[in-house]
């Protein structure tokens, strides 16, 4: 996607250049040292979770494009586009195939209030229970974190998602995962936990990242396409920056699903 947006810019006339926002700034809403303002015709954030910072960014008078964004359903709303992944219709059928195949106790497995992808997906998992007549009980979602911790490290929340499988009566089915890390995650926790994947449960994650492929057993997911991720965020940021009166727009991109070991394919 990062290679798709400087190859689109650079034809537009555009430099393309990243910079890294480190936690310290983040915490006291400063720019990157290496952000020159006053070259600056617009800006696309990966992965800016920060619901403060990115009312910063908003607050500048630069056309701004998230590439997924915080979850702001109960907070303003950011002046600003925004891109993802089709995160919940990847979800529904990913769950309505479940249950084509006889899974009835389906779970989910994230922080659902991490990043607005996250949101989108336990969402999507939820409506698709709702609609296939199925119970969501809470006991069987896992969707927080350490108490108190706000990053956690890996061993943190792995240690974590142990103490949760451990105060369930039973296991679900299925579990789907908020992305392919949480997935690793809580294979490795059931592992040690007596519990083989796809035997016993059966796992799914999203965006089809290159450890899905030859993690064992390897992993169903959704994966998103890169390519028209970029070309759709190139679009959006230059119609921007070319009309900055233009209402505020969000575009979703659809994704592929992927089949594979982890739910015995």
């Amino acid at each position: 996607m990062l290679n798709r947006f400087q190859e689109a810019f650079s034809r537009k006339g555009y430099a393309f250049t990243m910079h890294w926002i480190r936690e310290e700034d983040e915490e006291g809403l400063r720019l990157p040292l290496s952000f020159d303002r006053g070259k600056t015709s617009g800006v696309i954030c990966i992965e800016t979770l920060d619901h403060r910072y990115c009312s910063m960014l908003c607050g500048l008078d630069i056309p701004v494009l998230f590439v997924d964004s915080p979850v702001t359903e109960l907070g303003s709303p950011l002046k600003a586009d925004f891109i993802y992944p089709d995160n919940r219709s990847a979800v529904c059928c990913l769950v309505r195939e479940m249950v084509q195949r006889g899974r009835k106790r389906i779970g989910f497995i994230g922080e659902y209030m991490h990043c607005r992808s996250f949101f989108e997906r336990y969402m999507g998992y939820r409506n698709a229970m709702y609609l296939c007549g199925l119970p969501c009980p809470e006991e069987m979602c896992v969707i927080g974190n350490q108490e108190g911790v706000q990053r956690p490290a890996a061993e943190e929340y792995r240690a974590y998602l142990k103490a949760s499988f451990r105060k369930m009566a039973e296991l679900p089915e299925v579990f789907v995962c908020a992305n392919d890390y949480v997935a690793f995650d809580a294979m490795r926790v059931l592992k040690g936990l007596g519990v083989a994947v796809p035997q016993d449960v059966w796992l799914i994650g999203f965006d089809d990242t290159v450890e899905a492929k030859v993690s064992t057993p390897s992993l169903t997911t959704a994966c998103i396409h890169g390519h028209a991720m970029g070309d759709s965020a190139v679009y959006l940021l230059a119609s921007r920056i070319k009309e900055p009166s233009l209402d505020c727009r969000a575009m979703h991109v659809q994704t592929s699903l992927i089949y594979r070991e982890s739910t015995a394919d």
